[in-house]
């Protein structure tokens, strides 16, 4: 792709990148002399070229779903520079380095996160920080995600990208992060029109596509049932609802899904919700008691779940459960500002405080929202001499 950057967005990647390809740039932040004779994208072998398009292709795929993961990919990028230039094995392209060879040469020196050790320390987190700070405050993007800890936590779900990014020459890492930062300029584009600035943020929308939604300390589906019932409640204001803790039966406290809604006496909505995918084989198991909810009353039935296939989407559509899944919902938030998604976000902590009665899974909820909506005021809940 092709980004025309502005000088400002220019002198600030410039400054950013000299502190690890110190021998392109001159002191006074300016591309040198070397730099302009170093490799163009002709003079790679195909094979690193291919390489470079791959991480590059990789990042750019999952950066819709995701936008943390161009951070990370540059993370790598800069860690493997600054090692290579402390470690001779590192030295060119060498496609045949994978994630076992790395680990081989070097420890990590980090429990949640990535950072190698050799003749010093080579922290992801350090580097993710700084990209951050250049994205958000130097190039005015201030959509790129804030919250480091989350994104560089996920590193080995990226092994693709960890191993491209050590197997690069040092020109394979300049020309792939300078393509990385393209993608993001053009994609986080800043508005040129007035608006708030910054931009109110989207904290339902990175609850959904980022928040964990797994904790050893926390019921199993816990997350996801209060993300569908801050959903729900937002999208049928005018109703009442019922619902319980995570695992209990419907049937035990007299409910039709895991979350009901009354207008007066009348049941007018059921929601069933399923933190798994739903296929032919699961289909019936998963949602027989809300098809046949669905098939003898006229209330609105519908199922959450996080995908389903579309022959498992037929059957239930034929019963008259309409589903929704983490991809039709993201889709949705797309026309929520930020009030309404401000507004599901205060139904997940309704749920979690007063129906879960989970207080340590509040201060996860807050510590998060704290990162992606610094100024939400739900933070004033936050316990900040407690870590969760």
């Amino acid at each position: 792709m092709t980004y025309e950057r502005t000088e400002e967005e220019d002198a600030a990647i410039v400054d950013f990148l000299a502190d690890y390809f110190p021998e392109r740039y001159d002191g006074g932040g300016q591309q040198s002399l070397f730099a302009d004779e170093g490799p163009s994208v002709e003079d790679f072998s195909d094979t690193e070229l291919e390489e470079i398009e791959t991480l590059v292709d990789s990042t750019e795929s999952a950066f819709n779903s995701s936008k943390g993961i161009l951070g990370l990919a540059l993370d790598f990028l800069m860690v493997a520079e600054e090692l290579s230039r402390a470690d001779d094995r590192l030295e060119g392209f060498q496609p045949e380095i994978d994630r076992a060879q790395l680990f081989t040469w070097y420890d990590n020196g980090a429990k949640t996160s990535l950072t190698l050790v050799h003749d010093s320390r080579y922290s992801i987190r350090s580097v993710h920080n700084d990209v951050i700070e250049l994205f958000r405050s130097d190039l005015l993007r201030t959509n790129f995600p804030s919250s480091p800890g989350h994104h560089t936590g996920e590193w080995e779900r990226y092994d693709d990208l960890l191993e491209s990014s050590f197997r690069l020459s040092s020109a394979g890492r300049h020309e792939a992060a300078q393509r990385l930062f393209d993608i993001g300029l053009d994609q986080l584009a800043a508005r040129d029109f007035d608006t708030r600035d910054p931009p109110f943020p989207d904290p339902f929308k990175e609850i959904l596509n980022d928040y964990p939604r797994k904790h050893p300390d926390e019921e199993g589906g816990l997350t996801y049932q209060a993300l569908s019932y801050g959903y729900i409640r937002t999208n049928w204001p005018h109703l009442s609802f019922r619902a319980s803790k995570v695992r209990t039966g419907s049937s035990r406290q007299h409910r039709y899904g895991d979350i009901d809604g009354y207008h007066g006496p009348d049941l007018m909505l059921s929601v069933e919700v399923k933190d798994k995918p739903i296929d032919e084989s699961n289909v019936h198991a998963e949602f027989e008691a809300m098809m046949d909810l669905a098939e003898r009353t006229n209330v609105v039935v519908v199922g959450i779940c996080r995908s389903v296939t579309a022959e498992a989407e037929e059957i239930l559509s034929a019963s008259g459960v309409e589903i929704l899944t983490d991809t039709k919902l993201e889709e949705e938030l797309k026309f929520w500002d930020y009030h309404k998604q401000d507004r599901a976000v205060q139904g997940m902590l309704h749920f979690l405080s007063s129906i879960e009665e989970d207080p340590a899974a509040v201060q996860r909820l807050l510590q998060f929202v704290k990162d992606v909506d610094p100024e939400n005021r739900a933070i004033v809940h936050l316990n900040t001499d407690k870590r969760h």
